[in-house]
């Protein structure tokens, strides 16, 4: 019975620390992330987030549709140009954002244009100090 009461006692002590560490949430998106595109920064707008990364002056917009946040990213190149332009590029393509099975970041899948599957991964690692 000793033990019982101490890990418990234990358990309660420990309970806010275990807490704080909870997984980011797609509602704290916002900020300034290292990726495997390099630093990302992305800001909330009315309906979800816009952002800007590093590579090939990419950019991107991600919107609630009721169960996910999708959207699309451009860049000034990439490995596959699209037949119409969207958000001033050719060299564009969907995005879906989802939470990472790697503490504390996200990950987002995307594909080239509007067509196949999204079927390419781009990894948010680590949340940077941003001043937000």
């Amino acid at each position: 019975m000793k033990h019982l009461i101490a890990a418990a006692a234990t358990a309660l002590i420990w309970a806010p620390a275990l807490q704080a560490q909870a997984w980011e949430t797609i509602e704290t998106f916002g900020g300034a992330w290292a990726s495997d595109w390099g630093e990302v920064w992305v800001m909330p707008r009315a309906a979800g987030y816009q952002g800007t990364y590093e590579e090939d002056n990419g950019r991107f917009t991600l919107d609630y549709d009721g169960h996910v946040f999708v959207g699309y990213w451009a860049e000034d190149m990439s490995g596959q140009r699209c037949d119409v332009p969207l958000m001033g590029s050719y060299y564009w393509g969907r995005l879906e954002l989802g939470n990472s099975s790697t503490y504390p970041g996200f990950r987002m899948l995307w594909g080239y244009c509007n067509q196949g599957p999204l079927d390419k991964v781009w990894t948010f690692y680590e949340r940077l100090p941003d001043g937000l």
